[in-house]
């Protein structure tokens, strides 16, 4: 009886996300889900309430995943800034980028519903929502790096979020614009090493070619 449930439970994600990736979220009909899973609405109801939790389903985790790698931009990861070489920090930050990107392509469908199909649930904000995430966890390191002495200039607040979204963006477009992986991640790698030693140029902070 419980593989039975799970299995109707999967067919009906299944049969969700086609249907999201194909209408999107408001054109999305729950009795299209349901008969195309094979399943009556009485049935899917017992399993989600309605169509928001659906899309939830298909997107949380990734959400989850995502909020966790914007939460790596915190003081703890820069706290021997000062003490590691710019080259070993630069290594840590392509690395991150690296294992969003691999991420971002197991889970290619969550990212396009998204980026593109969410208007109307939850989620439809979550562009924004991470972007804000992001510029606030970035202001943070500024101000530290900057009290740290570390950084001897301050960057000031509409350019930290106007570089905080250009990251968030980066990595939206890749999805908008369905590069294939190996592109992705060749543009990933070039857009981190811009903004970051973009941002050390703003920052005052000194680094030789060695470092590099």
């Amino acid at each position: 009886m419980a593989d039975s449930s799970i299995e109707t439970k999967k067919k009906l994600l299944e049969s969700a996300k086609k249907e999201f990736l194909e209408k999107g979220f408001i054109g999305a009909s729950l009795r299209t889900i349901a008969a195309n899973a094979g399943v009556t609405t009485g049935a899917m109801y017992r399993h989600f309430k309605d169509k928001d939790a659906f899309f939830c389903a298909l997107v949380d985790d990734v959400i989850d995943y995502v909020t966790s790698m914007v939460m790596l931009a915190n003081t703890d990861n820069h706290q021997l800034f000062d003490q590691m070489s710019i080259k070993n920090h630069m290594t840590f930050e392509n690395e991150s980028a690296k294992s969003l990107i691999n991420y971002m392509y197991d889970h290619f469908d969550a990212f396009t519903l998204l980026l593109t199909k969410s208007a109307g649930s939850t989620h439809e904000n979550f562009r924004d929502e991470i972007c804000d995430l992001y510029t606030k966890n970035f202001d943070t390191i500024c101000k530290w790096m900057y009290k740290q002495k570390i950084a001897t200039k301050k960057i000031p607040q509409m350019t930290v979020h106007t570089i905080a979204s250009t990251v968030i963006n980066a990595y939206c477009e890749i999805v908008l614009h369905n590069l294939d992986k190996k592109e992705a991640l060749a543009y990933i790698k070039s857009i981190v090493e811009f903004t970051n030693y973009g941002c050390m140029k703003m920052m005052g902070i000194q680094y030789t070619d060695a470092q590099l």
